[in-house]
């Protein structure tokens, strides 16, 4: 049976062959394939190039200084850094001053910089925090802002069982704040017809079609997107670009992982990436392993991403559920004198050895 099946499709492709319309199919479907093989190659080539060949830019073309939210820990120091080895004067702007001057003098002190800061708590960010800080920049030529600081979610949550005072504050940090910046410094990047600013994204909303579990981050991360795509379409002709720049994990507080993986790179490892793509793209995964996952994102289909995100996340929320009701019932037990929960018994053994 199988092999008349094929005698016969043999038999009516060289029909179709031997048939004008068939010749024409034949010359379009080839083609098709041509032209499909050329993007491939062509994605292939701008891949290498984008990640691993392309230079970074001059930084100092923009202006001297810097400004940098969050800029104590994690991917906000190492973004510093990386400036500061450019060369560039760096504003920070974070909530602990005893940190700030600790990283505002290590800056300074191993790269020669001029580092300044301003200490403000950006999750209650209003017009005194906003006048505070435009008072600090007063009189500096901010060539560079680096809208980094963040608020993610404590765990994975439905929106309505989130604790009500966690909402304004991650819609302030996230939204506000990095709008306010932009409105703060985009007029002298205007009036010298250089500049460029950098909005921390996420790929919770930049790769991923929808943030299950994470609503109110995933949106606020959308706005952000949406905010440096029609910025950048507004002052890019006046030669000041907006990017966002969106990281899948990294090895942070924030994400909660300790250890660099191949697809959570240490901050300094993100940093490094990131800060050669200033200028760049407008929206754009600075990493290379998170750029194939959001090629892969792209290519998958759409309802199978959003099932795996979905699992995902209620197997993240459920597990500090358990880890939670489980510390409950430790505390309450030792609160009755029962015994000692098992985290403190450990404890305890480890010290006797």
């Amino acid at each position: 049976m199988l092999l008349q099946a094929l005698e016969v499709l043999q038999s009516s492709l060289q029909t179709l062959q031997s048939h004008p319309a068939g010749l024409l199919i034949n010359g379009l479907a080839l083609a098709l394939l041509a032209v499909t093989a050329l993007q491939a190659v062509a994605a292939v080539i701008g891949f290498v190039y984008a990640y691993f060949l392309r230079p970074g830019r001059n930084l100092k073309f923009y202006g001297p200084w810097a400004v940098v939210t969050g800029s104590t820990d994690g991917i906000g120091k190492a973004y510093c850094e990386e400036l500061a080895k450019k060369g560039l004067n760096l504003v920070l702007i974070s909530r602990t001053e005893s940190k700030l001057k600790e990283v505002a003098a290590e800056l300074s002190g191993k790269f020669g910089v001029e580092a300044r800061y301003v200490a403000a708590d950006l999750c209650k960010a209003g017009p005194d925090t906003f006048a505070k800080i435009g008072a600090a920049l007063e009189g500096l030529e901010v060539g560079l802002l680096v809208n980094n600081a963040g608020m993610s979610y404590d765990h994975s949550e439905y929106l309505d069982e989130m604790d009500a005072g966690v909402v304004p504050d991650m819609v302030t940090i996230n939204a506000l704040v990095p709008t306010m910046l932009c409105h703060m410094v985009v007029k002298g990047m205007r009036e010298r017809g250089r500049g460029a600013i950098v909005n921390v994204g996420s790929g919770v909303s930049t790769v991923m079609p929808q943030a299950p579990l994470l609503a109110v981050y995933g949106a606020t991360k959308a706005y952000v997107d949406s905010l440096s795509r029609s910025l950048d379409a507004e002052y890019s002709p006046m030669g000041v670009r907006v990017q966002n720049q969106a990281p899948m994990y990294v090895a942070t507080k924030m994400s909660k992982i300790k250890r660099a993986r191949l697809d959570a790179p240490m901050p300094a490892t993100w940093a490094a990436a990131a800060v050669k793509q200033i200028g760049r793209e407008t929206s754009f995964t600075p990493y290379w392993f998170h750029g194939l996952q959001s090629l892969f994102v792209k290519l998958a289909p759409t309802s199978l991403i959003n099932t795996m995100v979905m699992n995902m996340q209620q197997d993240l929320r459920a597990r500090y559920h358990r880890r939670l009701a489980r510390q409950q019932a430790e505390a309450a037990a030792a609160a009755l004198g029962d015994e000692p929960p098992p985290s403190e018994s450990k404890r305890e053994l480890r010290r006797r050895k």
